[in-house]
């Protein structure tokens, strides 16, 4: 099932394991008040290049949501789009 997240990318960590390229990719978003935080990884190096580009800038992020036996786990991301209107860095 697709599910739409909209939060501003924190932090993008790159790495080079045993099974290839990753990324962990940390967004946040204001409810209630509150900042909340949000990981997650992939293994695709042009959607990370995506979020890099993106540091500290509004995005929604299309993102395959699945059930396992261990509850909800995120699978493939399908689309990443920044929101231009919302870019809280300049460069």
């Amino acid at each position: 099932m697709p599910i739409e997240l909209l939060g501003n990318v924190e932090d993008v960590s790159t790495y080079q394991g045993k099974n290839g390229f990753g990324a962990n990719i940390t967004m946040s978003a204001l409810i209630d008040k509150h900042r909340k935080t949000l990981t997650f990884n992939t293994k695709d190096m042009g959607i990370s290049k995506i979020f890099e580009d993106n540091l500290q800038n509004e995005v929604k992020v299309i993102i395959v949501l699945g059930q396992s036996n261990f509850g909800l786990r995120f699978g493939d991301i399908l689309d990443v789009t920044p929101n231009p209107s919302k870019k809280t860095a300049t460069k």
